[in-house]
């Protein structure tokens, strides 16, 4: 009676040492230097504040052997029972972001100062190979970077770049970023299509990243080349446009009545004639003056307006103005 007794004792004292008894996490989220018992142990008493082992660089993880936190708790008193059966611990460390963009601005500059062959206009494009940098500072720590080693292929664009996160702190952890950078220029395309006699405006014009070796000479690269100009053929909104493929817009269309004016040094004169080609802003065409029946040749200055700029070019129109007044 008395061995049950006891039996029953001692398992009731296992059950409340099993209840008491400290538990492992399986995964931690730490935000210091350091991986403590009290990290990694729901209840470590007074032993919460021992180092187990450093902890990795912000944003990053790591694994503690569940061997070498056991071997800490029986050093410290902490009682504790592995009934999961875990063999490691992962452990992050908790950061702040440093801007991707500033991670490729540092890596640009570098590049910049290795390659001279940037054409002109150019900027370049630093792609991440993860598609992020993914750098990270202590939470208390100014999220800036610096780039201490660097080695880039200039015909391919890839790079390794080794960071130090905050720069300039000799104690900041290196961190390794792989990727491309390449020159790209930035190109005018249309926003919507656009048909030939249409007049491209400010507002239909957005603008695209190419890479620079993806940009031809003959390519449109400047509004200059595009504001008020017309398309020659039906114009995809989205697309790069050659030179080619624009063209002052027609505002002189063939057989149409035109104001002329005629000029002959200092002397104007106006007259009425008949366009025998159709011509843009700057355009060199016949023009038929409905008075004399004469075919003159002028440069089209605006919508249905051509000048004629010829010696005796005045005294014609003076003398078909007089035959049609007699």
């Amino acid at each position: 009676m008395l061995s049950r007794i006891a039996a029953v004792a001692a398992a009731i004292l296992a059950l409340a040492s099993a209840a008491q008894a400290a538990e492992l996490r399986p995964a931690v989220t730490v935000a210091g230097t350091a991986v403590t018992l009290g990290d990694l142990f729901d209840d470590a008493g007074a032993a919460a504040g021992v180092a187990v082992a450093n902890a990795p660089a912000p944003g990053l993880r790591t694994e503690i052997s569940v061997s070498r936190i056991s071997l800490a708790a029986r050093r410290n008193g902490i009682e504790w029972r592995n009934d999961a059966g875990l063999t490691h611990v992962v452990v992050a460390r908790s950061g702040l972001a440093v801007p991707d963009e500033d991670v490729a601005a540092a890596i640009a500059a570098a590049v910049e100062t290795r390659s001279t062959a940037l054409p002109s206009a150019a900027v370049l494009q630093v792609d991440f190979t993860n598609g992020m940098a993914g750098i990270q500072v202590a939470e208390t720590a100014e999220p800036t970077v610096s780039v201490e080693q660097i080695s880039y292929n200039t015909r391919s664009g890839a790079f390794t770049a080794i960071v130090r996160a905050p720069a300039g702190d000799m104690l900041s952890p290196l961190r390794r970023v792989t990727g491309r950078a390449y020159a790209v220029l930035d190109v005018p395309v249309l926003t919507r299509d656009m048909q030939p006699g249409d007049v491209v405006r400010q507002q239909d014009i957005d603008w695209v990243r190419l890479p620079a070796n993806r940009v031809s000479q003959n390519m449109i690269a400047s509004l200059d080349h595009l504001v008020g100009m017309s398309p020659r053929r039906p114009a995809r909104a989205g697309e790069p446009l050659r030179q080619s493929d624009m063209s002052p817009p027609i505002v002189v269309d063939k057989g149409a009545q035109v104001d002329v004016t005629l000029v002959s040094g200092s002397l104007t004169l106006p007259a009425r004639g008949r366009a025998l080609q159709s011509g843009a802003v700057g355009d060199i065409v016949n023009v038929l003056n409905t008075r004399s029946n004469r075919t003159l040749q002028g440069v089209v200055t605006g919508p249905n307006m051509v000048t004629i700029d010829t010696p005796g070019a005045a005294h014609a129109a003076s003398l078909a103005r007089a035959a049609d007044n007699s």
